[in-house]
């Protein structure tokens, strides 16, 4: 069997390539029959398959170990949501509680503050009052 191909076109420069299959059997195994290098490649192929294999073991072991401690996780939070929920409950009554005291308290403050400027008011209105007394007794 003689193939010639051809390579015509933009790309090629005329020339021919010829693949000779005279010297093939008909026998598929003939020309089947492994080398020195094709073991050579065959085993380092086979040598990288095992490390792979071995690689994804671990890979295995390891998300094995992940899923055992997702699960532990799982069952802490389920253990824990109540506990988080009695606190949280919790703090809203005393976030409630603050509100209110301090409510309160600024209640008191603005009551005592303004009793406060009353008198310094009053006490003001007295030290003019005697300025003012003691200015028309002087000039009068």
């Amino acid at each position: 069997l003689l193939l010639l191909l051809g390579a015509g076109g933009a790309g090629g420069a005329g020339g021919h390539v010829t693949i000779d299959f005279s010297g093939a059997t008909s026998n598929p195994m003939y020309n089947m029959e492994h080398s020195t290098a094709s073991r050579a490649f065959r085993d380092e192929f086979e040598e990288a398959k095992q490390r792979q294999d071995a690689g994804l073991d671990d890979i295995s072991k390891g998300l094995a170990v992940l899923k055992n401690l997702g699960g532990e996780m799982d069952e802490e939070i389920k253990r824990q949501t109540p506990i988080i929920d009695a606190i949280d409950n919790k703090l809203d009554t005393t976030n409630l509680e603050l509100r209110t005291a301090n409510g309160k308290l600024k209640h008191v403050i603005t009551q005592m503050r303004s009793t406060r400027h009353f008198c310094i008011d009053v006490i003001l209105i007295f030290i003019i009052l005697g300025i003012g007394l003691y200015l028309y007794n002087t000039l009068a």
